[in-house]
């Protein structure tokens, strides 16, 4: 390969090394260096003849995986990936702790423990998530002794005084690292990286065989700690098993890895599905130590979360769509998340067998190919996600395009330096070769590995010797993706070699004899196999014959429940006989039979009655006359267990009511000024509510709203006298019976309703997230060192809408910077409400000393409020504001 014509990332380029210096680092291929014996010029000669004069250092590599294929790219892409990679091993090393940036002459200095980095490469770090991502790939490049000691380090700071958290970031001596842990009582935590510490050792101990990880007492006690008393003291808001987080952000446990979220959440889609993976993780490891009772428990604890997952956090029945989190309220945040989102595919959470599953994973990648993360480690969780669910067409595009080809791009934090100098993206980049598109799958302890070819069909095929599964050392060749050869160089013992293809096939060709090929399911892919011991010194080649039988042994989509509709009665009808109404719908192909749901909200939680039929139709019995009800019908395949709702979501109809509704009761009316606010009560089957007025003692009434819903009602134009209010409601069966009252003072007891218990309709800010109960920091709402529980926290410039109600009669909250920013000089905001369009409350300019301000505003009959924070004119930095303690006073 010329210098001239090869990829930028593999010529002379700039590439950070630690933190200690920079410099220029001529690279040429991979497989030119591996044919050079010495030091000094040489001269190599490409595929075209051109001849070109290197020089370069040669130092000798520790025996690893050796590639070839039919993809020239790939093989340079892999042997530059291993050669970076090995640029981040400290281990031996001696060298500064505690730095960011360049070295301070005066550096704390220490011996460094066995480690790689892992994290940016201005920081003499080493951080939980990108350890976790790069572990496998670490194996594979021989490092297993830094992996261990790695885990070692951090499961040593997984205390009870910490809560049971590990630190998320050491130095290369195994100290607490000063960015990330300022202090004993500030410090990063999230949650999944718990959990991911224990799925990690599960997964280097089917690599490896190490026992180690199962009887080392530090590790021991660590996966047993974070899979009972973490949980169990971070189970506090929501109890059901899940662990949670703040909601408060990274400084106080933040429910997820996404750290630019823009939700207050406790539970988050990447926490539980790593939870999961623990659970499974630790089972394992438990089965392992001979303790067979531990492994069924934490088994059954999988599965259980599992089914809780799949039937709790989806957004709506019959939606593609899961839920990334969940509120301290309980909602349920939807949306994309990237980590909320990606994580519950990347773990396994999500059932494979579904449709909805499918459907999701079109979902994730085109999120991702929409709104591509800023970092580019974030992306190299795509091909995982995509490989491991057989779409290797996709996979291998965002490996090449996304990740391959941006190498040499700037880094977006611009200390790093390049793409391809962070670490994580050389490690990964081989274990994507090795586990996604090969499929090799370890199993140390039993002494076993499985393949399965993922080639696109750009890769014709696919050669990686000396790949090590314990103490067994192999080659496996794929040749598209119906044939591999696995060769058993060397090893203990025979090995038992799992040869896979996707897709139905009756035989396989073993070293050249048919025989009846195993079928299984793998994330939803068909998968045809056969299983054969292989000696040390012997090879196995096999390859799927024939047909592929996708009717026979077909994806999971093939047996899947297909799409329906319901017919009748249709959406939003009413007027239907409240007596065994007869509800309708399509024929699923592929259901058995089908789960019919009423219930009296659109959510269907609040359920009539729920029960199975065989046909498309079915009588509903103990329906109330005059009431609003939702149904949906989710088709089922007994056989398979798969089961499709709805994907439209429920319909309503509407019982026809027995007669005219009651009279409203509870009905009063509250004069304040100019204004009258009327409440009351409708009776269950009124639809709408009429309100006439007249001059108390005239009888002379008048329609004033003709078709009010709801219970409440605001008389913007009441002045002018006393007035007596006639309020009636109506159904299909006509009017019914009024109720009357006359005014009343505005009552003096008012009810307080907290503004963050409600939800806003819209809300924008000038950084960070607008937040609820909880200052934009992150740590609580103070001002001038009083904390208060409750109100919203901003950052100008802010505006948050809400939709008022007709109850609603005073709004108050105390303003100002807060405490997080007191003693900053650039902070200077201004606090405005408008109600309706029209500014009701300005502030003066507020700045980091200023003694906060307490508004109380009249907002009876007020539709809309906008709460604004603004810069004072001098832009935003440190405009950290606080609506503290905001409320919204109401009538009783």
């Amino acid at each position: 390969m010329h210098p001239a014509t090869s990829p930028a990332w593999l010529r002379a380029r700039q590439v950070v090394v630690t933190s200690l210096l920079t410099f220029a680092l001529l690279t040429p291929p991979a497989h030119a260096i591996a044919a050079v014996p010495a030091d000094g010029p040489h001269e190599l000669t490409d595929r075209a003849g051109t001849k070109t004069t290197w020089t370069v250092p040669v130092t000798s590599e520790q025996k690893s995986i050796v590639i070839s294929s039919s993809s020239a790219k790939l093989v340079d892409t892999f042997n530059w990936a291993k050669w970076r990679a090995r640029q981040h091993v400290q281990t031996g090393k001696h060298g500064p702790i505690d730095v960011e940036g360049p070295v301070p002459p005066n550096a704390k200095q220490a011996d460094y423990i066995p480690s790689y980095w892992a994290g940016y490469a201005h920081r003499t770090a080493f951080y939980i998530r990108d350890y976790a991502h790069q572990s496998s790939g670490a194996h594979l490049l021989g490092l297993d002794q830094e992996n261990r000691s790695m885990l070692e380090a951090y499961a040593k700071t997984s205390t009870e005084a910490r809560d049971w958290y590990p630190l998320w970031a050491l130095n290369f001596d195994g100290s607490p690292y000063f960015v990330d842990h300022p202090s004993e009582s500030y410090f990063v935590r999230e949650v999944p990286a718990v959990f991911e510490l224990v799925d990690k050792a599960a997964e280097q101990y089917r690599w490896t065989g190490d026992a180690s990880y199962l009887n080392d007492p530090t590790l021991w006690s660590f996966y047993t700690k974070a899979v009972t008393e973490f949980i169990t003291r971070h189970d506090q808001q929501l109890p059901n098993g899940v662990a949670e987080g703040t909601g408060r952000g990274i400084w106080y446990g933040a429910a997820s890895y996404n750290e630019r979220s823009d939700a207050q959440m406790v539970e988050a889609g990447d926490g539980i599905a790593a939870q999961y993976q623990a659970f499974r993780g630790y089972a394992e490891l438990a089965r392992a130590r001979g303790d067979k009772s531990v492994a069924k428990q934490f088994e059954k604890r999988a599965g259980e979360l599992f089914e809780y997952f799949n039937t709790e956090w989806g957004v709506a029945p019959g939606a593609w769509e899961y839920a990334r989190g969940r509120n301290p309220d309980g909602s349920q945040v939807a949306g994309w998340g990237q980590e909320n989102s990606m994580f519950m595919a990347y773990d396994d959470i999500i059932d494979p067998n579904s449709r909805k599953t499918d459907d999701f994973l079109d979902y994730l990648y085109q999120q991702y190919s929409e709104r591509p993360p800023s970092n580019i480690e974030s992306s190299t969780y795509v091909p995982d996600v995509l490989f491991a669910y057989g779409r290797s067409e996709q996979a291998w595009s965002w490996m090449n395009n996304v990740i391959i080809d941006q190498l040499d791009k700037p880094h977006e934090v611009v200390q790093q330096g390049t793409n391809g100098d962070y670490p994580e993206v050389p490690f990964t980049l081989v274990s994507q070769t090795v586990e996604g598109l090969a499929g090799i799958v370890p199993d140390a302890p039993s002494h076993a590995v499985s393949t399965l070819s993922r080639l696109p069909k750009e890769i014709g095929w696919l050669d990686l010797d000396h790949v090590m599964v314990g103490a067994h050392d192999l080659d496996v060749r794929h040749d598209g993706t119906t044939r591999t050869t696995v060769t058993h160089n060397a090893g203990p013992r025979p090995l038992k070699t799992t040869i896979s293809f996707y897709g139905g096939y009756a035989k396989i060709k073993v070293n050249g004899k048919q025989v009846t090929a195993d079928h299984t399911l793998q994330r939803g892919k068909s998968v045809s196999s056969v299983t054969v011991s292989v000696p040390p010194g012997g090879k196995v080649a096999a390859e799927a014959v024939g047909p592929d039988d996708q009717k026979r042994w077909g994806d999971a989509m093939t047996t899947h429940p297909a799409d329906f509709e319901l017919l009748a009665p249709a959406d939003g009808a009413d007027r239907i006989e409240p007596r065994n109404p007869v509800l309708q719908w399509s024929k699923s192909n592929n259901a058995t039979e089908y789960v019919v749901t009423v219930a009296r909200d659109s959510l269907l939680k609040d359920v009539v009655r729920r029960w199975t039929v065989k046909g498309t139709a079915a009588a509903v019995k103990g329906l109330v006359a005059g009431r609003q009800y939702y149904w949906s019908v989710t088709a089922v395949n007994a056989r398979t267990g798969q089961q499709l709702p709805l994907r439209s979501g429920p319909r309503s109809f509407r019982t026809m009511p027995a007669a005219a509704p009651a009279a409203p009761s509870s009905l009063h009316a509250y004069r304040s000024g100019d204004r009258v606010a009327l409440t009351w009560k409708s009776a269950p089957d009124a639809l709408t509510t009429t309100v006439e007025r007249s001059r108390a003692g005239s009888g002379d009434f008048e329609i004033v709203a003709p078709s009010v819903t709801g219970d409440g009602w605001v008389d913007l134009d009441a002045a002018g006298g006393t007035w007596l209010y006639r309020v009636s409601s109506g159904n299909e069966r006509g009017k019914g019976p009024s109720a009357t009252t006359g005014e009343t003072p505005m009552p003096a007891d008012l009810k307080a309703s907290a503004l963050a218990d409600r939800a806003w309709e819209s809300a924008s800010i000038g950084w960070g997230e607008v937040t609820k109960n909880r200052s934009v920091s992150g740590g609580p709402i103070s001002l001038a060192g009083v904390e208060y529980a409750t109100g919203i926290g901003t950052h100008a410039a802010s505006e948050i809408v809400y939709q008022l109600r007709s109850d609603d009669v005073r709004f108050s909250a105390l303003v100002g910077v807060d405490d997080f920013q007191r003693g900053s000089a650039y902070s200077s905001v201004v606090f405005e409400v408008e109600a309706d369009g029209k500014v009701v409350y300005r502030s003066p300019v507020l700045r980091g000393d200023s003694a906060p301000q307490q508004l109380d505003l009249d907002v009876l009959g007020v539709q809309k409020l906008l709460l604004r924070v603004t810069d004072a004119g001098d832009g935003n930095n440190s405009d950290h504001a606080d609506w503290a303690n905001a409320v919204l006073h109401q009538l009783p």
